[in-house]
């Protein structure tokens, strides 16, 4: 079985919750919201960082890393993301206002940039390991944004990130049986479907509605609730009859598929 970690699986922090983060191997992660705590002084070797998109809670610990551990880092720290993604990085993040631009600062122990962008193309498959690879797809969210099929030793699981309805990752499942796991989102209950609607999130409603779309059995992981709503939330997925046997993720959980 392959394996990966969840670092972070809420939809906003909070005293016992932390945002999205996967950790694919000991140098490749999707998304940037529990580094720090996630993989403490494995920071210092972190080749590549996954994007999803832009917002907030996927990429606030880019910031630290860099941060925190510039003085122990030999290469540099990788973004990979949408092109898009990239041009909202460099204006309103890491933009010498709201933090450094660590792309035009040297490494203190090398004469490399302590940041290095990695523009990517969705469907486009890319190596980060021996039989390792990830391959983005397109998601809907209120910016720029894009899924991952992350594959390890032939087997596949398609984690979609924060999304609305309609994504090509039905698709990718329904004729791509190495996918034998799937990773969505349900943000919010179902009452709040304007609000879903919106900001671009699943409610269970919603994400019964999206699953009716799959012609064949994966396993079903569920990220991304709001943790006010958690046990709302929880509770009316329970009672979806083609979700009751999903598995809600929780922070520092492992995945087999």
């Amino acid at each position: 079985m392959a394996e990966i970690t969840v670092l972070g699986a809420y939809g906003t922090k909070g005293d016992n919750h932390e945002t999205t983060c996967f950790a694919l191997n000991d140098y490749n992660v999707i998304d940037a919201g529990n580094l720090l705590k996630g993989l403490s002084d494995k920071c210092a070797d972190l080749d590549t960082i996954w994007l999803t998109h832009s917002h907030l809670d996927h990429i606030a610990d880019i910031a630290y890393v860099l941060d925190y551990y510039f003085d122990r880092r030999k290469k540099p720290l990788r973004i990979a993301a949408l092109p898009e993604t990239i041009k909202i990085l460099q204006k309103h993040f890491l933009n010498e206002l709201i933090w450094p631009d660590f792309s035009m600062i040297h490494l203190t122990h090398s004469e490399t940039k302590a940041v290095e962008y990695f523009p990517i193309e969705i469907g486009k498959r890319y190596e980060i390991g021996e039989g390792e690879f990830i391959e983005p797809f397109q998601t809907n969210h209120t910016v720029p944004s894009c899924g991952y099929v992350v594959t390890k030793e032939g087997r596949s699981i398609a984690i979609t990130s924060d999304t609305y309805l309609s994504i090509p990752v039905w698709d990718i499942i329904n004729t791509r049986h190495e996918v034998q796991a799937l990773v969505i989102e349900c943000s919010f209950q179902s009452k709040l479907s304007e609000l879903a609607k919106q900001s671009k999130h699943l409610t269970p409603k919603l994400l019964e509605m999206e699953v009716k779309k799959l012609k064949r059995e994966v396993d079903i992981y569920i990220n991304h609730l709001k943790p006010t709503s958690e046990d709302i939330i929880k509770k009316e997925l329970s009672e979806i009859a083609l979700l009751r046997d999903a598995t809600i993720l929780h922070d520092y959980q492992k995945i087999e598929f």
